[in-house]
């Protein structure tokens, strides 16, 4: 998702099922007509990467039963009532890179965009077709998509290796 869909999420948008969540994105960057798009996300192959049990979890430590899914949370750890903002998603993620000791290139930097062309990169590298990509990242350019699915191929189809 992007990070502006990801704060925009509430509870109410979000559908539990067997197979793990459907989320409701009500407005989107690609969704001038407001018409909205679900999302299914499925469950982990295990408990402790699984993304529908750790937002379980979260709801459950946050105690957030209405309103925003996502929130800011105070330097005394208290969760509070707003929204997280799209810049808190950023600080987050440069915050939890830093203390796993990840960095980032000149060409490749930390960010919540790098994440989402990460998770289509790898995607292609496990043989998911770019519709199936598309149809999950709400990409209405195969273009877009492929620019990514090209960053992929240069380390595993160069005529250099």
């Amino acid at each position: 998702m992007r990070r502006a869909e990801l704060v925009g999420l509430d509870l109410a948008n979000m559908t539990w099922t067997a197979a793990g969540l459907k989320i409701l994105i009500a407005r989107s960057k690609t969704d001038a007509e407001g018409e909205g798009a679900e999302i299914a996300i499925p469950r982990g192959r295990s408990e402790v990467t699984c993304p529908v049990v750790a937002l379980q979890s979260w709801l459950a430590a946050a105690q957030i039963t209405v309103g925003p899914l996502f929130r800011k949370v105070n330097r005394g750890g208290k969760v509070e009532a707003a929204r997280l903002t799209p810049d808190g998603v950023r600080q987050i993620l440069l915050k939890r890179a830093n203390q796993a000791g990840i960095q980032g290139t000149r060409g490749e930097p930390i960010s919540p965009h790098g994440l989402r062309a990460g998770f289509v990169t790898t995607a292609h590298r496990n043989g998911v077709t770019d519709e199936e990509i598309m149809g999950h990242t709400r990409h209405r350019s195969l273009t877009a998509v492929r620019s990514y699915v090209r960053r992929a191929k240069l380390s595993n189809t160069s005529p250099g290796r």
